[in-house]
């Protein structure tokens, strides 16, 4: 499970929810604004400890299940790279698809490259295509994949169920791309509505979690 982190501020250990160094570094930054407002440390201390995070991003999703699911916006090389490596001592199952149909063409290969380097099992999935062939956008995500063995689901949701039934006891799925984006962008302006945490939370109860986690037998 993810288990947050702790700091030193000004004397003062504080603990997060947050984890991953680049929350750290985010953390340190606003405390030292808020010294310079004149927000006293006590204060900071306290927002600090209470904040949970931000939808979308590091996003954990639990409904009992003895693996650890994060959703994350994570759609740019370098934030996919720093949402892996918190995790990198735990195996990983990674969903991921590319940045929307008809840009950052470049960027597909190396998102591959980088789930390549960093997850155990990797399924690629759609993302937002607008007028571009999806399966040519996923093509390219997997030719930065060297490995010969991933799977590719076209259908989101499909994909997640996958990830979340592979899952053993601490695992972590990692699903990125849309965070809470709430529409998956199809061809000629046509939209679906969608959210990665809610069909994850989903999918989830459908796995008939037991009371101690595990994935109960149907």
């Amino acid at each position: 499970k993810k288990k947050g982190s702790e700091l030193t501020f000004k004397g003062e250990k504080i603990s997060t929810h947050l984890s991953g160094g680049f929350n750290l570094y985010n953390i340190l930054a606003a405390s030292f604004f808020g010294l310079s407002q004149n927000i006293g440390v006590e204060t900071i201390k306290k927002a600090v400890e209470e904040f949970k995070g931000t939808p979308g991003r590091m996003e954990e999703v639990d409904e009992g299940q003895d693996f650890t699911v994060i959703v994350d916006y994570a759609h740019t090389t370098d934030s996919l790279e720093k949402v892996y490596e918190v995790f990198q001592n735990s195996s990983k199952i990674c969903v991921l698809g590319s940045t929307g149909g008809g840009r950052d063409k470049w960027k597909r290969p190396e998102l591959g490259r980088i789930a390549d380097n960093y997850c155990n099992h990797i399924i690629l999935t759609n993302e937002d295509p607008y007028d571009e062939d999806p399966k040519k956008i996923v093509e390219d995500v997997a030719g930065g994949i060297k490995r010969p063995s991933y799977d590719i689901i076209m259908d989101r949701r499909e994909a997640i169920r996958k990830a979340l039934s592979q899952a053993k006891t601490g695992d972590t799925v990692i699903i990125t791309g849309k965070g809470t984006d709430p529409y998956i962008m199809g061809p000629n302006g046509t939209k679906l509505e969608w959210s990665d945490s809610r069909i994850t939370r989903e999918e989830l109860k459908k796995l008939n979690i037991s009371p101690l986690g595990s994935k109960a037998p149907k």
